[in-house]
């Protein structure tokens, strides 16, 4: 499969077969241009189309490793009907500074939609991915991780809606990749989120945190990888049965957590290092001690403890030591039916 270096006009985005694309967006600040790559397959008939996404932010690898196995592994003639749609790295300076934003403008690119065709590079990716790519989505996969941050349950991700069949159809193609959660949360956390601008688009639209610390978690890229390929079976893309992709460690389960109160997230009262009481995924009562924070001018005094607001499953840990006062260190989420 050759890469085809070609202006976004030229992109065939119908025609039957697959097509890898390495668009070009001009720098800011030098005389060169910065290339995303895009891959397309489609089957030349009616259908669906699954649009998935990765590095939306540039230090989170599994959803790039995971799309990169898929396009180079993919056997255009398995779709039956509709289309497939990949960005394996959309923030690309930033995925190759290894960093969470783009260094050529700063931009955190989960901040930067619906784009603007006047602005800065980021923001200009963002109106492509807006103009060209969303609008002929019918799912959106948009595929995160912890980053260096955050430690976070294995799940899938969508925001909470109040059209009980939307979020159905939500649950569902969340629920496809075997996660042992699934975690609903809240919007309005930042203006300019893709899978905001996506869901505003009428779009289904599911998020995800498949590992941290700027690593490359195994099963976070075994979940993306396959879950793509779920989500094409579930919507009739190919025609194959949808596989099982629970895991014995954790249970074989998958559990809808839901968290929308951001005002119960857990923040630390004092700056210093924490120190996490509760493991990740585990469930614990309200009062229980889930971190504590250590102040090490006071180091002949013990840490300040923090308890649990909720009885509920820990989401989310803060995984950097170092802590400032007012940072998030735990999320607690309660399952719904």
């Amino acid at each position: 499969m050759l890469i085809d270096i070609t202006p976004t006009s030229k992109i065939d985005w119908e025609s039957k077969g697959e097509r890898a694309y390495s668009v070009p967006f001009t720098s800011d600040g030098m005389w060169a241009r910065t290339r995303m790559p895009l891959y397309v397959a489609s089957s030349g008939k009616p259908g669906k189309t699954i649009v998935a996404i990765g590095a939306t932010h540039g230090d989170e690898y599994e959803g790039p490793v995971a799309l990169k196995n898929l396009v180079t592994s993919f056997d255009p003639n398995r779709l039956a009907a509709g289309r497939l749609i990949v960005v394996p790295v959309f923030t690309v300076s930033a995925f190759y500074a290894d960093q969470r934003a783009s260094p050529e403008d700063g931009i955190n690119m989960n901040r930067a939609f619906p784009g603007k065709v006047d602005g800065s590079i980021s923001y200009r990716m963002a109106r492509f991915m807006t103009d060209e790519i969303l609008s002929r989505a019918d799912v959106v996969i948009d595929i995160h991780s912890g980053g260096r941050g955050y430690q976070i349950a294995p799940c899938m991700s969508f925001h909470a809606v109040d059209d009980p069949e939307l979020k159905q159809q939500f649950k569902e193609t969340a629920f496809l990749f075997g996660t042992p959660f699934t975690m609903i949360y809240t919007g309005g956390m930042g203006t300019g989120l893709l899978t905001e601008e996506a869901e505003k688009m009428g779009k289904i639209t599911i998020g995800s945190e498949l590992g941290y610390g700027a690593s490359t978690d195994i099963d976070g890229v075994r979940w993306a990888h396959h879950g793509v390929q779920n989500v094409m079976r579930h919507y009739g893309l190919i025609d194959e049965p949808v596989e099982d992709l629970t895991l014995a460690k954790w249970g074989n389960t998958q559990r809808l957590i839901q968290n929308t109160d951001i005002d119960t997230w857990i923040t630390s009262p004092i700056a210093g290092v924490s120190e996490p009481l509760a493991p990740l995924g585990s469930y614990v009562t309200k009062g229980t001690p889930v971190a504590r924070v250590h102040d090490f001018y006071r180091w002949d005094e013990p840490g300040i403890d923090i308890l649990a607001d909720q009885d509920g499953y820990v989401l989310c840990r803060k995984f950097r030591a170092k802590t400032e006062q007012g940072e998030v260190v735990m999320v607690i989420g309660k399952e719904v039916e």
